[in-house]
């Protein structure tokens, strides 16, 4: 079923079968590129597939982490410009990087190189900037309008992504590997 951006809620789990996050600038640049020639009309982002992991109160993320890991940092970027007052309405954690929630909500260049996935989300993170400051004086003109396609609740409107509910029953690994074959 389709779903905005704007009302993905809740904690998300990266279990450890995946790989760590590796969106480099010409992704980060392609996904807020693509975002705003939108113009707000419908645009719709790959799924995002899930299983609920009521051991841990999260949402296990079976595909979709890069996504939804550079969205929660675009949020975070312009919540720490000033922009917005609020950032993502939910959170990321990964197996293998215990710390990886606080790191993604104050991504430090002196913490980057405590690890590769800190480094590609920092990488990211300055991707996000450097997006933003093309847009010059107008870079927080440029954050309303992407924050609006975010969040824009209308179904023939703003950015969507096709969100996948497994049953609890299914063997993650089993989808993942089917999905990235």
């Amino acid at each position: 079923e389709p779903k905005s951006v704007g009302d993905i809620t809740g904690k998300f789990w990266v279990p450890s079968y995946q790989r760590g996050y590796r969106w480099g600038g010409p992704e980060v640049d392609r996904l807020l590129s693509d975002i705003w020639a939108s113009e707000g009309k419908s645009y719709y982002l790959q799924p995002v597939v899930v299983t609920r992991r009521e051991d841990l109160d999260a949402w296990e993320l079976i595909d979709g982490q890069q996504r939804l890991t550079t969205l929660y940092l675009i949020f975070q970027y312009m919540k720490d410009q000033g922009y917005k007052r609020s950032g993502a309405s939910y959170e990321i954690g990964y197996q293998t990087r215990p710390d990886s929630p606080a790191f993604l909500k104050d991504p430090k260049p002196e913490l980057a190189s405590k690890n590769i996935d800190f480094h590609h989300i920092y990488q990211a993170y300055k991707s996000i900037h450097a997006w933003f400051e093309q847009h010059g004086i107008r870079a927080e003109h440029a954050a309303g309008r992407i924050y609006d396609y975010l969040l824009d609740p209308d179904p023939g409107r703003g950015v969507k992504v096709i969100w996948y509910e497994a049953p609890t029953t299914a063997d993650p690994v089993d989808i993942f590997t089917r999905l990235n074959v």
